[in-house]
């Protein structure tokens, strides 16, 4: 059995689960996780978990920053971890670490900008609308308030829009 550590600053990454700066390569998560079972990329030789927790140079850590965002912190690595691990946690830390260094997929800010700029998740455009007549359903419009509250709690968290 091989002992990975994680390479990256694990202060950063692994936060308070203290439990989770070590893998031990056992492939537990691996053979539950929907990733690994559904995306042929990764396999348990290979798997998600054990290529983000991998010591990996500067150009593997842009592809690692960009693949941690199909986790779908399902916790069923947390469940099956023999060593009580919390792989999520540390997915959701490298998500955040992603996202601060502009790694993260352009859906992801596109989100977010959306999020800030009008409370919505999602476009509203006049397509929507229509078909949301159609159903009887009143139309959808930003909402400046929610919006404005948004933005204040961004700025209070540090969340910052790509590029700023």
């Amino acid at each position: 059995m091989e002992v990975i550590r994680i390479k990256y600053d694990k202060d950063e990454v692994t936060k308070t689960v203290h439990t989770s700066e070590v893998c031990y390569k056992c492939s537990a998560c691996s053979k539950y996780c929907p990733i690994t079972m559904y995306v042929d990329k990764y396999n348990l030789e290979n798997s998600f978990i054990v290529h983000l927790f991998m010591g990996m140079g500067p150009e593997e850590w842009k592809q690692c920053a960009k693949d941690v965002w199909m986790c779908s912190a399902c916790e069923k690595c947390v469940s099956i971890c023999p060593q009580d691990g919390d792989p999520t946690h540390v997915f959701n830390n490298l998500k955040q670490k992603s996202y601060r260094e502009g790694l993260a997929p352009d859906s992801i800010y596109g989100l977010v900008n959306s999020l800030l700029d009008t409370s919505w998740a999602y476009l509203i455009n006049p397509a929507l609308n229509r078909n949301r007549a159609k159903l009887g359903l009143k139309d959808l419009a930003p909402n400046k308030n929610v919006a404005g509250e948004l933005q204040t709690l961004a700025k209070e968290a540090g969340l910052k829009r790509k590029g700023e």
